[in-house]
């Protein structure tokens, strides 16, 4: 049967794509989205993003160091208080040096150079810094839970499409073998002469109901090349390969459905961190009005036509901005931001709980539905081979089969939509969810 099934659906997706594909391996859904994990740009963008919130927290960290810089510079002047200053800091000032004219009308032909190496250490600055390490630290957590989200959503994708493609393989074989029976009925039939209308009703019956399954078919086809599609795009590099499952439901229990109760997604929690850290830009907007103190020093080279000196100078400076109207107000405007942004993330959380609550909701029915629609295709398809004992008995006629085969096709038809549906609100839902991939797919790995 599991043959069958692959024949059956190599040949009907090599004509669909035309003879672009030949199956010739299945792939079980580890092996796939070990692919795409490694493949993904979505990923690799987000992982950057992390990397580069990781560094700027490094950065905010060091905030206690003092800064360290040095000064260079090298300069020709006529200016009397330059080259006063320039005689003064090479320690070399000479009585004549104070001759009015001397002083007015200074030498340009003199080169200065000036090295320093200074420092500055602040003290305390309000509060300012460690709030901005605080806020480095929540946009941290929020670009992991960003990736995390992200990598979530491309697995539900992935799972999605891996699914539906078994889905509608076992589908289409079905559809498979019922053209053949009904082709086979047609090859046989006698009655079909159009001097017969009873018989001739029943040919073209058999003929519409043969048409109904191609449409089908081409339908399946088209949505099976299309999810093909998405997961090559997403980055699997195979060609001609048929998913390794058999049981949509039991596929959607291994690797789309959580084990513990909900406590939110990864991007509600990125939310609260963002709305955490906006909090923190109020304290860096109060810090803005307190005062700021530090120590500094600064320890200089001096050279000039006369001779080399240095220098240096230390001491404590305080700095506070009694008022600044670019400033003013900016404190009340900072919390009622940060208020907004939680009343925002709250907002979210409820949204995102309903939808959650709904889709639970969503797969618990579908999957009853699902397990009700196989009982009923075991019934139907005995129900199939007792009319058609019974039509070539002469029991029933041509048109009741016909009948028959026609609900067989609509069960199939729904099969599909309910599955489809399934593994599609099983996939959504596990967007709404702290899901931990590695930990699923190691328990289920082949």
């Amino acid at each position: 049967m599991k043959k069958a099934l692959v024949y059956s659906v190599v040949l009907s997706f090599i004509l669909s794509t035309s003879g672009s594909y030949a199956f010739t391996e299945q792939l079980s859904f580890s092996h796939v989205w070990n692919q795409i994990s490694g493949e993904s740009p979505a990923q690799k963008s987000a992982e950057l993003q992390m990397q580069a919130a990781s560094a700027a927290k490094e950065r905010a960290g060091r905030h206690w160091l003092p800064t360290v810089y040095l000064d260079a510079t090298g300069y020709g002047t006529n200016d009397p208080g330059t080259a006063f200053f320039g005689l003064l800091e090479q320690r070399a000032l000479k009585q004549s040096d104070f001759n009015p004219g001397s002083i007015n009308y200074p030498s340009d032909n003199n080169i200065y150079m000036r090295g320093a190496l200074g420092l500055d250490l602040p003290l305390y600055e309000g509060g300012m810094k460690t709030a901005q390490v605080k806020i480095q630290e929540h946009a941290l957590a929020a670009a992991e839970n960003e990736s995390s989200q992200t990598r979530l959503e491309e697995y539900s994708r992935a799972g999605l499409s891996f699914a539906s493609i078994a889905i509608l393989a076992k589908q289409k074989k079905k559809l498979e073998d019922l053209s053949a029976e009904i082709e086979k009925l047609m090859k046989n039939y006698q009655l079909g002469q159009k001097s017969n209308p009873v018989g001739y009703s029943g040919l073209l019956g058999m003929k519409s109901l043969n048409n109904r399954i191609s449409g089908l078919l081409s339908q399946y086809d088209a949505q099976m090349l299309s999810h093909y599609s998405m997961l090559r795009e997403m980055g699997v590099r195979n060609d001609g390969w048929l998913p390794d499952i058999s049981d949509s439901v039991q596929f959607a229990e291994n690797y789309l459905m959580p084990e513990t109760e909900s406590s939110g997604s990864y991007r509600q929690a990125s939310l609260k961190e963002t709305v955490a850290a906006g909090a923190e830009a109020g304290k860096i907007e109060k810090a803005k009005g307190l005062p700021r103190l530090g120590v500094f020093a600064e320890s200089y080279l001096f050279n000039g036509s006369r001779d080399t000196a240095g220098g240096y100078t230390a001491g404590l400076y305080l700095k506070w901005n009694l008022f600044d109207p670019s400033s003013y107000g900016t404190v009340e405007e900072a919390g009622l931001k940060a208020a907004a942004a939680g009343k925002s993330s709250e907002a979210f959380a409820l949204q995102e709980r309903v939808q959650r609550n709904g889709l639970r909701e969503s797969v618990k029915a579908l999957k009853d539905n699902i397990a009700i629609l196989n009982e009923s295709d075991k019934l139907l398809l005995e129900q199939t081979e007792v009319t058609k004992t019974l039509f070539k008995n002469g029991s029933i006629s041509a048109l009741q089969f016909i009948e028959v085969l026609n609900r067989r096709v609509d069960l199939i038809s729904q099969q599909s939509e309910a599955e489809l549906a399934f593994v599609k609100s099983s996939a959504q839902a596990v967007t709404l969810e702290k899901f931990d991939i590695q930990k699923r797919i190691a328990v289920t790995k082949d």
